[in-house]
């Protein structure tokens, strides 16, 4: 565009180019005496100005425009820095004109400058979201390790209290076993000459009764352990629930019959389960075992069986002499490992029930008692009925 079209349209424009001029937020104008006495200032000039106009010239200085070459009017073209030495600096790409006594500056914002800074600016951005993204990765990862961390001080809690239930067992129960043992042999020993056939019979018999009990509890102790430790294979797979308990109970008739004890069955023979073999009969072995154990004479043990909701049902109830309520929340735990003598003065380990719940957790069941004090009492725990109904229940 030539200097004579520019000089038309300011002729015809030239109030809206004042205006504009005054209004600018982008174009600096100012107009200076050669003494520092500003003369005019437009709108965004004014806004970088300080309390001495003259003297917020920092690079430049006044005084070195001032001693600029003016042979010719413009004296200085480059970045111009305006401000104070104590406060945040604004640079501008300017123009300075020089004639006679009057300095004119004209600046604004280079555009190729300020492309290379929304470039920077969008580069830092970039940079603050990666910083960003890479915080919220460490930050999930910390909680997941905090989570880990808890998880492993709580597992190494219960390891604690499952070691000192472990100390208590071997040192209390096993103590007491071997002292009876011990007292018992003793007696037989230094005495066989002068005792009958009656009492050597008594001592002989109640010798075999604590031997048995004591190896109970050793194969109790270790099986426990070997659960904790994860050592146990788990195999479950499709069982005939009627199979199962037929077995359970051949190996337990010979304890119901010495105490005339009637156990009842019922379930559909075609009842299948979801279940591994082994812990199945454990955990229902020591079921019916703990029935008779606290079942009078001439008593009833009840297994049950139905399915509900997918899953199987199973309870093992007795009419004997049921559990205190302050005992019941101490069953399946093993800081609060109970044992209680039989109606017939049968003694037990108190790890079954441990074993029964974690065999039940095992296959993603539940286990629970309700009972009442010389009413009885009815064990009753889950168990999948199929492959689907186990992994929509660990899932």
């Amino acid at each position: 565009m030539s200097k004579k079209t520019i000089s038309i349209i300011f002729s015809e424009w030239t109030d809206e180019f004042i205006t504009t001029l005054i209004r600018s937020k982008s174009l600096c104008v100012a107009l200076f005496s050669t003494n520092g006495e500003l003369i005019f200032a437009n709108d965004s000039m004014s806004a970088l100005f300080k309390a001495e106009p003259f003297k917020s010239f920092i690079n430049p200085t006044f005084d070195n425009l001032l001693l600029s070459d003016n042979s010719v009017p413009l004296i200085f073209e480059g970045f111009l820095t305006l401000g104070d030495y104590s406060s945040i600096n604004t640079s501008l790409w300017a123009q300075v004109y020089r004639k006679e006594n009057r300095l004119l500056v004209l600046g604004g914002v280079n555009a190729a400058t300020l492309l290379d800074q929304n470039e920077t600016m969008h580069q830092l951005n970039r940079e603050i979201n990666n910083i960003q993204r890479l915080l919220i990765k460490e930050k999930h990862s910390l909680e997941k390790t905090l989570i880990q961390l808890n998880e492993a001080n709580a597992q190494l809690e219960k390891l604690n209290i499952d070691k000192d239930r472990f100390i208590s067992i071997l040192g209390h129960d096993l103590k007491n076993l071997f002292n009876n043992l011990l007292g018992f042999s003793e007696l037989l020993t230094e005495d066989i000459r002068n005792l009958n056939t009656n009492e050597i019979e008594d001592i002989a018999k109640n010798i075999n009764i604590t031997a048995k009990i004591t190896n109970k509890l050793l194969e109790d102790i270790l099986l426990w352990v070997r659960t904790q430790q994860g050592k146990i294979p788990f195999k479950p797979q499709i069982l005939n629930f009627r199979d199962i308990c037929n077995n359970i109970l051949e190996v337990l008739k010979p304890n119901a019959d010495a105490k005339k004890i009637k156990i009842n069955y019922s379930s559909t023979d075609d009842l299948n389960v979801f279940a591994d073999d082994d812990m199945l009969k454990t955990v229902l072995r020591n079921l019916v075992s703990n029935a008779i154990k606290y079942t009078n004479k001439n008593g009833e043990v009840n297994i049950n069986a139905e399915e509900n909701f997918g899953n199987i049902i199973i309870s093992v109830s007795d009419n004997g002499i049921g559990i205190a309520n302050d005992e019941l929340t101490k069953l399946f735990n093993i800081s609060e490992v109970i044992t209680t003598k039989g109606t017939a003065n049968e003694r037990g380990t108190g790890l079954g029930l441990l074993l029964c719940k974690d065999f039940v957790v095992k296959h993603g069941g539940k286990i629970w008692v309700e009972s009442e004090v010389g009413k009885g009492s009815d064990f009753k725990f889950t168990l999948p009925i199929s492959i689907e109904q186990a992994r929509g229940i660990n899932n």
